[in-house]
């Protein structure tokens, strides 16, 4: 029997389903040829797809799972710790409710047949990301442009540089650098 809490609310009713998707965003790659390459543009973070019957006469129980649907955490959707056996077994532990939240009645079985999403929060890869160094960005330069000097490194920026950036910043310090008019220091 599958169950799906959130935080330490069950979510009520029977025959709950739930499926888990991961999309892989990526791009052709292949310009005009007929390769089948493809260029990674990052993996997007999982959903829980979940469906659960709720009785008629459990009114009181849709009531509930549709103020925790709309519940807001600091303007938005609230998050909330995921106890499933699915999604925890693909690694999402923390979602929102996303997209739409449906309750459709079901005569022959006298009950509504709910159906939500819940989007994860922080993915794995967005986790990774966070921890990578920030990306040096390059700045394109018009020929002709006074650009000026760089400032001098501050001592936090001195002990930032790599083993690399130091020997090299040690050569360049004993060859001569260069001053403010662009020339050579002797």
């Amino acid at each position: 029997m599958s169950f799906l809490r959130l935080d330490n609310y069950t979510v009520p009713g029977f025959g709950l389903q739930a499926a888990l998707s991961l999309k892989f965003k990526d791009e052709d790659a292949s310009g005009d040829s007929s390769s089948t390459a493809k260029a990674s543009k990052g993996t997007k973070g999982k959903r829980l797809e979940c469906k659960v019957c709720i009785r008629y006469r459990d009114e009181a129980d849709l009531r509930s799972l549709t103020s925790m649907a709309e519940a807001k955490q600091g303007g938005d959707g609230r998050v909330y710790t995921i106890t499933n056996r699915t999604a925890n077994a693909a690694g999402m532990r923390q979602g929102r409710f996303t997209g739409d939240f449906r309750a459709d009645e079901q005569e022959d079985t006298r009950c509504w047949l709910v159906s939500f999403s819940l989007a994860e929060h922080i993915s794995a890869p967005e986790r990774a990301e966070a921890r990578e160094a920030p990306r040096a960005v390059a700045t394109q330069q018009n020929p002709g442009e006074t650009i000026a000097p760089a400032a001098e490194p501050t001592v936090q920026d001195k002990q930032n540089l790599t083993w690399a950036e130091r020997m090299l910043k040690k050569a360049s310090d004993a060859i001569g650098g260069f001053d403010d008019a662009g020339g050579t220091t002797p």
